[in-house]
């Protein structure tokens, strides 16, 4: 039976996990709560991980290193909760979404507990195939899209170019910020993408907070975590358990 870990780096998040937990549980999905804090007691979070866990949602404020941590431990998908304390969340927010190639987080907007939930139910459905979902033709996006396809194809998995998401695929939406993002009933995984002089400006990092009020986000033009995370998720079945297993030697080598 599928069984999701719900893990927080402190208690005095209970407002946020506490959702969590009960919609996942009216949803009759089997869950487990752990508090463990990647500053304080990170030894205990790779014990945690030891028993079988379908995925994770993990949640943390401040210099949210949680989720990262508990991603560099698994293979599983995890799926990062920003808890809102100072700067409207918005530094919890870049410490989960903006991780390193290879190591991915699905990272929901600030305090968005429901959504956390809800991509949880959708992400333990098997799915068959990956949607890309871009235009090839913008040079930024077909850049980010590379990225995503040459992670796919190591894997051998199975997706499709297409210019709208599909509910029978794990979809990975690349947008610009400018671009109004519509709710999708759809699985989806937002890259974002900036144009090359908006890059280095620290204001551009402001409309994550609007843009991430729902779905998941991986880093900017993170095509590539975005592949890998969508591996993760079609594993429901272990069917990428080893190529899993063995790209997080390869990255641990780089």
């Amino acid at each position: 039976m599928d069984k999701v870990l719900v893990i927080f780096g402190s208690e005095s998040d209970k407002d946020i996990y506490g959702k969590i937990i009960d919609s996942l549980k009216a949803k009759n999905i089997d869950c487990e709560l752990k508090i463990a804090s990647a500053h304080r007691n990170p030894e205990d979070i790779p014990k945690i991980l030891t028993k079988k866990y379908s995925l994770v949602i993990a949640g943390a404020g401040l210099a949210a290193a949680l989720p990262g941590v508990v991603a560099a431990h698994t293979i599983r998908p995890v799926i990062g909760v920003p808890v809102g304390a100072n700067y409207a969340g918005l530094d919890a927010l870049l410490s989960i979404m903006q991780m390193p190639p290879g190591v991915p987080v699905l990272t929901v907007g600030v305090n968005k507990s429901d959504i956390a939930a809800k991509a949880a139910a959708k992400m333990l459905k098997l799915y068959p195939t990956v949607r890309l979902v871009g235009d090839v033709k913008d040079p930024i996006a077909a850049t980010a899209i590379s990225k995503c396809k040459k992670i796919l194809d190591k894997f051998a998995a199975s997706y499709t170019v297409d210019l709208a998401a599909d509910k029978g695929s794990v979809n990975i939406m690349f947008t610009y910020f400018d671009e109004p993002l519509e709710k999708a009933d759809e699985l989806v995984i937002y890259v974002p993408l900036l144009p090359e002089k908006e890059k280095d400006k620290a204001e551009a990092a402001l409309d994550l907070v609007s843009h991430s009020g729902h779905g998941l986000w991986v880093g900017l033009g993170r095509g590539d975590n975005a592949a890998v995370a969508a591996v993760q998720i079609m594993n429901i079945d272990g069917r990428y358990d080893k190529d899993l297993l063995k790209y997080k030697q390869e990255i641990k080598k780089k």
